[in-house]
């Protein structure tokens, strides 16, 4: 019973031992699987790490080698153009009217027909002169007017011009004309305005109460009626009654101008101081000086 007993107590003992071995085997085993292998397979030697490229990101561009500096030209100097002063342009000789304008003929004189009239303030360009009047520029051609009534510009250098022939017709020689053949008569045009008149048309002129008699220094009333036949204007310096014994002038209107085929009347009056017997006369002066009896005369008796 003890032999027993001692066998089985030698058995458990050496199942003991080998239990403990077992135990240390494996102990050893897994260190030494756990030192060789790391989850991913057994460890491998430790190698130089390759250079990774960021992710997300170009790669880098090779530098260029650097190129020798290029030489900056420098700027040719050009010179600036020598500035040319303007050409004066020649001063324009000229004239610009009065405050009563200007008539403007077809010569340098009052016995030279009238082709127009120059507005006050009128500008017009100077070709020529002679004596006192001054050739001008005037609707396409030449005229005349009279220096004494405008202002002349530029003028200094203005030649002397050959006007043209005057139209006041030569005296009358001693030959005698050949006679004329007689021609059939035609009617007698209705007479116009005499030339000096300048195309006035003189109606009527009265004098109320005529011949009076008229105390002196009373008021003596008259009537004046003109019509203007021209187409354009006609300036003059006074109007009214003129007093042939005396030479005194009522001026009813003075520096004024009819308009074109303008009518026109008006009544006035004068005082004669002294007695007597006396004719009265309508009468016009024009801005260059020439006067006329429009019409007339009217006899009175002052006493």
């Amino acid at each position: 019973m003890r032999r027993g007993t001692s066998f089985r107590s030698e058995r458990s003992n050496l199942w003991i031992i080998l239990g403990w071995g077992f135990l240390i085997v494996v102990g050893v085993g897994l260190a030494w699987y756990g030192f060789t292998w790391n989850g991913n397979g057994p460890k491998q030697a430790a190698v130089e790490p390759a250079a990774t490229a960021t992710v997300g990101l170009p790669p880098s561009p090779t530098p260029l080698p650097a190129l020798p500096p290029t030489a900056t030209p420098v700027p040719t100097f050009t010179p600036l153009p020598t500035p040319v002063p303007p050409t004066q342009a020649p001063a324009i000789p000229s004239i610009v009217t009065g405050t009563d304008g200007a008539n403007v003929r077809t010569g340098p004189g009052t016995n030279f027909t009238r082709v127009g009239y120059l507005d006050p303030g009128a500008e017009a360009r100077v070709t020529g002169r002679y004596g006192d009047w001054w050739q001008i520029e005037y609707e396409g051609g030449m005229a005349w007017l009279f220096g004494g009534i405008v202002t002349a510009s530029n003028a200094d250098g203005v030649v002397q011009v050959q006007p043209p022939p005057s139209p006041t017709p030569p005296p009358p020689t001693s030959t005698p004309l050949p006679t004329a053949t007689p021609i059939p008569a035609e009617p007698t045009p209705l007479p116009g305005p005499p030339p000096e008149f300048r195309g006035l048309d003189p109606i009527s002129y009265s004098v109320e109460d005529a011949p009076g008699p008229f105390d002196v220094g009373s008021k003596i009333w008259f009537n004046m009626e003109i019509r203007n036949r021209n187409n354009y204007r006609v300036r003059y310096e006074s109007l009214g009654t003129w007093v042939q014994e005396t030479g005194k002038f009522q001026e009813s209107w003075t520096k004024q101008k009819f308009s074109a085929d303008q009518y026109f009347s008006w009544r006035d009056h004068i005082k004669i101081k002294s007695s007597g017997t006396y004719n009265l006369w309508m009468r016009i002066c024009f801005e260059d000086g020439a006067c006329a009896n429009l019409m007339g005369p009217v006899t009175i008796k002052v006493e």
